[in-house]
């Protein structure tokens, strides 16, 4: 009897090690949680990698998955390919005038995760033996994205001179995207000069924004990557 009472108090203590070694983030907004796994086999970039699959969608008719193409992109309309958890392809059309008054229209960039309510155009197909499906976007609650950020500040202009972040999406070198000024703050981000982060971070849509204030509000989710630059 002690040899069973000893396994059994291992392997209770086995499973509280692994539970220590991963914690969720939950949004209470939209119900969508988004787990960190310190230890993972996959990268997250990965369309079925460990993030992907970390995600759970905030109600049954959602469709979780990563932007893999954008095909088209302007200020009213745009079309992305999306890969979602189970390794199906889509093809998502995401119209201005389609989304709700509580999801704004957000522009998506190639490796964003996003969560979607659509309609599924079945006459659409885009070939009989293909697993490509046209959608329809009727909400976008939220869109998680990898960013960099550069190693100082910028002199910028908004409603006065003020200082900018410089932002461009990670894992892109220079020749595939430049700096960008980044106007609007990301809450729960530290910021220090003469390190270059990569962040993951969640954007979601703000009702009835203040003038000249962003009507995306995001927020870190995760510091992926801390280095010193030694500027």
């Amino acid at each position: 009897m002690s040899f069973i009472k000893t396994a059994t108090l291992a392997l209770v203590a086995g499973f509280s090690l692994a539970a220590c070694n991963n914690h969720a983030l939950v949004d209470t907004n939209n119900g969508a949680s988004v787990s960190q796994v310190e230890d993972s086999s996959l990268p997250s970039t990965s369309p079925t990698g460990s993030m992907l699959q970390s995600l759970t969608p905030s109600h049954s008719e959602a469709i979780i998955g990563q932007v893999t193409e954008v095909v088209m992109q302007d200020r009213e309309q745009q079309t992305v390919t999306m890969m979602d958890q189970k390794g199906d392809t889509h093809n998502v059309s995401i119209s201005k005038s389609s989304l709700g008054e509580q999801n704004e229209y957000q522009k998506l960039a190639k490796g964003d995760y996003i969560e979607v309510t659509s309609i599924e155009v079945t006459s659409d197909m885009v070939a009989a033996s293909s697993d490509e499906h046209q959608l329809t976007v009727t909400a976008m609650p939220y869109v998680l994205r990898e960013i960099m950020i550069a190693d100082h500040k910028v002199d910028c202009i908004g409603v006065a001179p003020r200082k900018c972040l410089l932002t461009k999406p990670a894992g892109q070198d220079s020749s595939q995207s430049e700096w960008q000024y980044r106007y609007s703050g990301i809450d729960g981000f530290d910021y220090e000069p003469n390190y270059e982060y990569t962040l993951l971070i969640k954007n979601t849509t703000v009702s009835n924004p203040p003038t000249d204030a962003s009507s995306v509000r995001s927020e870190l989710v995760e510091v992926i990557k801390k280095s010193k630059t030694g500027s």
